[in-house]
């Protein structure tokens, strides 16, 4: 009988020590939600490359007015191209830009906003 006692206190004790941790851990979770709040950011949501003529198609999704800054870089991250700034309300934008000069090869669309750079890989294949 004496394993079974051993058995019924190990299994109290790490039960109890699991119910402390997820109280913790939930506790944590709530207070961290309501103390620190994320800020919000521009999200890129896709990139396509298109032909006839050659351009790059992009969604962009903004939490607020944003002026966006795109350019071209190639894969040593040296600016091949850079197009205008846009400025953009809130809400979900595509942008069409004009792929100009570009040969075949892998290149980065670089999407730079006042507060962050996003970085998206894409290739160009011309037939």
């Amino acid at each position: 009988m004496k394993w079974v006692d051993t058995l019924r206190i190990t299994l109290l004790l790490s039960l109890s020590l699991l119910f402390i941790y997820m109280l913790a851990k939930r506790f944590k979770q709530k207070v961290m939600a309501k103390e620190l709040p994320i800020a919000s950011h521009a999200e890129l949501l896709s990139v396509q490359v298109l032909y006839h003529p050659a351009r790059l198609r992009m969604e962009v999704l903004l939490p607020s007015s944003e002026v966006l800054r795109p350019s071209v870089l190639d894969t040593e991250h040296v600016l091949v191209h850079k197009w205008e700034e846009t400025s953009h309300g809130n809400g979900k934008h595509v942008l069409e830009l004009s792929l100009i000069d570009v040969s075949n090869g892998d290149y980065f669309l670089e999407l730079a906003t006042s507060s962050q750079r996003t970085v998206r890989k894409f290739s160009v294949k011309h037939t």
